[in-house]
């Protein structure tokens, strides 16, 4: 088919799947960046383990996964077709590298510091490392929002099976909280009043992502424009 709009709408398409590859990948990264980072520096301390690898494992395959795929089917932003061609020597990284790492180092200082304070205050270990465990998992189900777009605050909402995602990953982890799953991965009831400070974490997370995400527009317009 040689028809013209076939050929825009051909092109639309593979820009949509290239730009949810890449969301995909940016989310996943960031995400595993931080759990590495938190056990890196935790045994670096001589600190006991933040989190056990069964975890570890709870997180990648059963919470992460399912906002990770449902990036798949991310409706384009409404500039898809107002960006410039893509040149034949960027990397899939060039652009995703400064959201990684941010994105990593928060998640990473976060984690941490939950992580600190619970096992400062003489918790036991289990509930230590379910304060652990759920605030990384809140911040990453923020910061996939984030993972959406380049723009601050861009297209947060817009994909129903992502916000159906984060809400089954959550149950999830409500699920293995209060359920006898507790015992098998090591983990603690807390108390409803005991999630605030860990959904607070979360969002300063997500705010601090989006702000950076704004200096990095800010900077690149700057550039553009001197």
């Amino acid at each position: 088919d040689d028809n013209f709009s076939s050929i825009v709408s051909s092109i639309e398409e593979g820009r949509i799947i290239y730009d949810n590859i890449k969301k995909f990948i940016k989310y996943l990264l960031s995400s595993n960046m931080a759990e590495v980072g938190l056990i890196v520096i935790s045994l670096l301390a001589g600190l006991p383990l933040p989190l056990l690898p069964l975890q570890i494992l709870w997180i990648n395959l059963m919470t992460d996964s399912w906002p990770a795929l449902a990036l798949g089917v991310d409706p384009a932003g409404r500039d898809i077709m107002k960006k410039n061609p893509r040149l034949k020597e960027e990397n899939l990284m060039t652009d995703l590298k400064s959201f990684v790492i941010s994105a990593g180092i928060i998640g990473t200082i976060l984690s941490l510091g939950m992580f600190l304070w619970a096992f400062k205050s003489g918790m036991p270990l289990d509930k230590v490392r379910t304060f652990t465990l759920t605030t990384l998992i809140l911040f990453e189900m923020s910061v996939v929002y984030s993972a959406k777009s380049s723009r601050p605050f861009g297209n947060l909402t817009n994909n129903r099976w992502l916000n159906i995602s984060v809400l089954f990953s959550m149950l999830l982890q409500i699920l293995v909280i209060y359920s006898p799953l507790n015992v098998l991965f090591k983990l603690a009831p807390i108390s409803i009043l005991e999630w605030i400070p860990m959904i607070l974490l979360a969002g300063v997370g997500f705010l601090a992502v989006e702000y950076l995400k704004m200096l990095k527009l800010r900077k690149n317009q700057y550039g553009l424009s001197s």
